[in-house]
């Protein structure tokens, strides 16, 4: 499969965004639902490329049809017995009519739980879908006090807030122009990844008539690069001519089998290290403006005896390795406190309720604040999470364990760039070994690449990004 490496997408991605432009040009030049007559694909050799619906389903289908996003669902799937019953009579279904009109389903579902559309006179209008994302958002708007923002999220609560009606009406009469393109994703893919195509479709028509409702947006903010409600914005944004700005909720894996292009006007990032992934990896488009971590800096901490252990999860936990993680920490040190901290996800938690039941030493969380959770840990074991990056700048030693999880080997990169230390298992001598590791004279300049606040006064990083955001929102 030959890959456009420009924008890192496989040609096989540009070919579903074709298709969303060949069956859905009948649409026409609706201001409901955008012009979809000029759909046409980037310009790759011009790098000129940028958010509209055709670059927005082919990231969409790029991230949903790769092994890592296969196997969370396959373990979304074990975990919950609804998304299981879901996907097997999904799978029953006729590709010809019950799948369509399924799909169909999920675009209404998508479309009515967006809200709250009940705000007049902001400038700019974001999305978000789950807590990091929303606190990014939060913490890009603390820069500019004065600017009004139209915050938006998916909720079911917002299922029958104003303006549903008229969601649905107009849901209803684009059924039939969409259909031939429902079944076309039903023929090619399976239930979850056709879903998010589609919901990706859904979240653009619907924003193009927010932009057409509501003419003083000058803006769009996200906080996400391949979810399909954030890319349905940004292509709706670009199509009805206003700005895109992006605020990374968390390190990009440099590792991934798929990096998603940031294709915005405007991008936010923690440090130079994730510009660098993009523009390597993939690509940056965007005028970039570098304002650190969230939270406060501090100090690497060092005690002279460890009374807790931290050992922070992420998706596709490995459990036997938690439970022989555990054991050895055990056999050496009975006494110590043990803290796992599940992936904030409910559909991705673990259940070690019997690990607890066997070690009374060990506690499991879920959802908590991460902060107080880094702050009680003397040092932290991490696999693939970007988790380390906070432990690191709450002046807790990492320890990255590989067999915590079943991604791949160094999926974020972290210990190519030698951000974080690698290990295999608790030794008695590890904490000399972190010791040394994150006082070396090199660590402090990569974790400052990664971080662009670490341990400096991120005043003059915030006023810079301030204006330059500015700049998009007028």
């Amino acid at each position: 499969m030959k890959r456009l490496g420009t924008i890192g997408l496989t040609s096989r991605d540009m070919e579903l965004g074709a298709s969303a432009a060949v069956d859905l040009a009948v649409l026409g030049d609706s201001p409901i639902y955008g012009d979809f007559e000029t759909i046409s694909q980037p310009d790759v050799s011009t790098g000129r490329d940028t958010y509209n619906l055709y670059t927005a389903l082919a990231v969409i289908r790029s991230m949903e049809t790769s092994a890592t996003r296969n196997a969370v669902f396959a373990e979304i799937k074990n975990k919950n017995p609804v998304y299981r019953v879901v996907d097997m009579l999904y799978n029953k279904a006729g590709s010809r009519i019950l799948q369509p009109l399924v799909l169909l389903a999920y675009m209404f579902k998508c479309v009515l739980s967006l809200g709250p559309f009940e705000q007049d006179g902001q400038d700019a209008v974001s999305i978000s879908n789950f807590h990091n994302e929303a606190s990014a958002i939060a913490r890009l708007m603390s820069f500019l006090p004065d600017a009004k923002i139209m915050q938006l999220s998916l909720q079911r609560a917002h299922l029958f807030r104003p303006g549903w009606l008229r969601a649905t009406l107009n849901m209803v009469g684009a059924a039939r122009r969409v259909l031939p393109y429902l079944s076309r994703l039903a023929r090619s893919y399976g239930f979850m990844p056709s879903a998010r195509i589609a919901s990706g479709l859904a979240f653009y028509m619907r924003f193009c008539q927010l932009f057409t409702q509501h003419p003083e947006l000058r803006a769009a903010i996200v906080a996400s690069n391949y979810s399909p409600e954030a890319l349905g914005l940004a292509a709706a944004a670009h199509a009805t001519g206003r700005n895109v700005i992006y605020v990374n909720h968390a390190p990009v894996p440099a590792n991934g089998a798929t990096v998603p292009p940031v294709l915005a006007d405007c991008a936010v990032f923690y440090g130079d290290a994730i510009r660098k992934t993009y523009v390597t990896a993939s690509r940056c488009n965007a005028d970039v403006a570098l304002i650190g971590q969230p939270g406060t800096t501090r100090p690497m901490e060092w005690r002279d005896e460890i009374q807790m252990i931290g050992i922070f999860l992420t998706a596709l936990t490995c459990s036997d390795a938690v439970e022989k993680l555990v054991a050895a920490i055990n056999q050496s040190n009975p006494t110590v406190q043990i803290l796992i901290r599940n992936h904030p996800v409910a559909l991705l938690k673990s259940d070690f309720s019997e690990l607890t039941a066997r070690h009374k030493n060990v506690k499991v969380t879920i959802g908590t604040p991460l902060d107080d959770e880094i702050n009680a840990c003397d040092l932290i074991f991490c696999g693939n999470s970007g988790v380390a990056m906070n432990a690191l700048r709450g002046g807790r030693p990492v320890a990255y364990c590989d067999s915590l999880d079943s991604l791949n080997h160094d999926y974020c990169g972290f210990i190519q760039d030698g951000l974080v230390c690698e290990v295999r298992n608790w030794s008695n001598d590890l904490y000399p070994m972190l010791k040394a590791f994150y006082t070396g004279p090199a660590w402090r300049n990569v974790m400052q690449s990664y971080d662009a606040s670490y341990n400096s006064d991120n005043t003059m990083l915030e006023e810079k990004a301030a204006r330059k955001i500015q700049r998009y929102l007028s």
